[in-house]
């Protein structure tokens, strides 16, 4: 329960933050793609490239914790088939 308030309260900390900063550049900027470019304000690229390196964190992340997950599931069934031996 406590783990929980704690987590809302440091997303709600961090959403105030970002609003903050989002409120203070709003500049535009010429974002050059590979085919294209696009005029954005400055707050909207930083949103979209947080968003982009928190996914690639999350997924990198993932990836981690599946193959530990499948690394715990076979040791517990080498625990088992060696608790059946004895």
């Amino acid at each position: 329960m406590l783990k929980g308030i704690l987590a809302f309260l440091i997303i709600l900390v961090l959403l105030a933050i970002a609003f903050v900063v989002g409120s203070q550049n709003e500049a535009q900027v010429t974002v050059n793609y590979l085919i294209a470019q696009a005029n954005l304000r400055l707050s909207t690229v930083i949103a979209i490239t947080l968003s982009i390196g928190v996914g690639i964190g999350i997924l990198i992340m993932l990836v981690s914790w599946l193959r530990l997950r499948v690394q715990l599931m076979s040791a517990q069934s080498k625990i088992q088939s060696l608790e059946q031996e004895h």
